[in-house]
């Protein structure tokens, strides 16, 4: 237990596991030994987001978030078991509602869908994809407003930390009032610089 480092691991993300399939593995004879493990593996293995493969014939095929498109052999190693055994334990999850089996015009491939997924690991991380956005705005900001004023670009990170502290609504107003703000100015010796423009809300002149 000496390298358990709980807070590296959840970087990798999480499996939301309820009791009851837990407490029906220690308690059912008829489940074998392994299969919750197995069904653990299947939800590590498949995608956790979208994914182009090519098939032999050089075919693109989308596999989304929470699908896989390994055959059964592959599955097979994963779980250390036979091929049969393998065969028989997918179908059983079919059977069952947990997985589907895409119809794929490849018979050869195996391409499996985890039913309901995001409740099997949680949503997508939100708050990446937030900062994400909000990046992506600020980028739109940044070449929006040199483009108009044609100023060098500088001090980014001190734009990123005003831009930070505007309203949404603001920042959307920061990068609509570039050009009227550019215009209205009387000599442009005088322009502000990115960073002053947000933290004096330049944007916000009544003209």
């Amino acid at each position: 237990m000496n390298n358990f480092n709980f807070e590296a691991m959840m970087e990798h993300g999480f499996l939301i596991i309820p009791k009851a399939l837990l407490q029906q593995q220690i308690e059912d004879p008829n489940i074998e030994a392994g299969e919750i493990e197995a069904l653990l593996k299947i939800l590590m293995k498949v995608n956790y987001s979208d994914t182009l493969y090519s098939d032999r014939q050089h075919k693109d095929y989308l596999c989304k978030r929470g699908e896989s498109m390994f055959s059964y052999r592959d599955w097979s190693r994963i779980f250390r078991w036979s091929v049969g055994k393998t065969f028989r334990f997918i179908h059983a999850l079919a059977i069952l509602g947990i997985i589907e089996i895409v119809p794929h015009p490849n018979n050869s491939s195996l391409h499996i869908r985890v039913v309901e997924y995001d409740k099997w690991v949680g949503a997508p991380d939100s708050g990446k994809q937030k900062k994400k956005a909000v990046n992506e705005k600020f980028r739109l900001f940044w070449n929006e407003f040199h483009s108009i004023t044609q100023l060098p670009k500088e001090n980014i990170a001190k734009a990123q930390r005003e831009w930070k502290k505007l309203s949404d609504k603001e920042q959307q107003l920061a990068i609509d009032k570039v050009e009227d703000y550019y215009f209205h100015q009387t000599n442009i010796n005088y322009l502000l610089h990115a960073a002053s423009y947000l933290s004096n809300k330049a944007f916000l002149n009544e003209y």
